[in-house]
């Protein structure tokens, strides 16, 4: 009788990581989760988001749209495509189809969370706190391992509309959630909350806080000036 070969487990199947180009650091437990869309996307069409995402990296968005545009042309149902050609387009300051893009990314797919990230993060930029509020309210509602994204535009969103007491919630929220500390947009929106409640303790508190887990040293310089804005600021006792 002949001895069975050691053959190993077949894998089981698995997608790239096509959020790793997106500017969310999401977790990779949500990232990991595989859709039966995902693994539809042909080759071909992965080999082009692949080449857009080096590009984009490199600040070439001319090339970057190009390949962009030839994933979905593989493969029109290919959402982390949409989601990546719209934050190339918002980088050329094409900023409505940017969002046509992200929109379009939601429909293929109503639970890709990205989708709501970028058309979020645009509306932040034009200011509309409405629009930034329902995209947010959206993602929450996906129950998704990157909740600390939504919670923070919808932090962002209250902030803009001044109800403080709604915006320190939803970003004390994403500050808990993001237990790696990979975002520190979430502790400096926290912190700016604290500022304008007048809290400046509690805002002083939470950048010090930020500081033991960043060292990003642009990031870190914003920091530091925003704490000794804030030091000088503080009353005597």
């Amino acid at each position: 009788m002949q001895p069975t070969p050691d053959v190993p487990p077949l894998p089981k199947p698995t997608a790239p990581d096509d959020e790793k180009c997106f500017p969310w650091n999401l977790s990779a437990a949500r990232s990991a989760s595989v859709s039966v869309a995902r693994l539809q996307i042909p080759g071909k069409a992965r080999n082009e988001y692949e080449k857009a995402c080096d590009a984009s990296n490199k600040n070439n968005f001319d090339a970057a749209e190009k390949h962009a545009r030839g994933a979905i042309d593989k493969y029109h149902n290919y959402s982390a495509a949409w989601v990546m050609l719209g934050v190339i387009l918002e980088q050329q300051h094409k900023a409505q189809e940017a969002s046509d893009a992200c929109t379009h990314a939601a429909t293929i797919d109503a639970t890709y969370l990205p989708a709501y990230l970028c058309g979020a993060e645009f509306s932040v930029r034009s200011r509309d706190w409405k629009q930034v509020l329902n995209l947010a309210n959206a993602a929450i509602g996906l129950n998704s391992e990157g909740d600390a994204y939504a919670y923070y535009y919808r932090a962002v969103a209250y902030f803009g509309m001044n109800n403080l007491a709604e915006a320190k919630k939803d970003a004390a929220q994403a500050v808990e959630t993001d237990v790696s500390h990979k975002e520190p947009s979430f502790s400096f929106l926290l912190a700016q909350i604290y500022e304008r409640e007048g809290d400046k303790a509690g805002a002083i508190a939470q950048l010090q806080e930020l500081l033991k887990h960043h060292a990003d040293r642009k990031q870190e310089d914003e920091v530091k000036q925003y704490l000794a804005k804030l030091e000088s600021q503080k009353s005597p006792k």
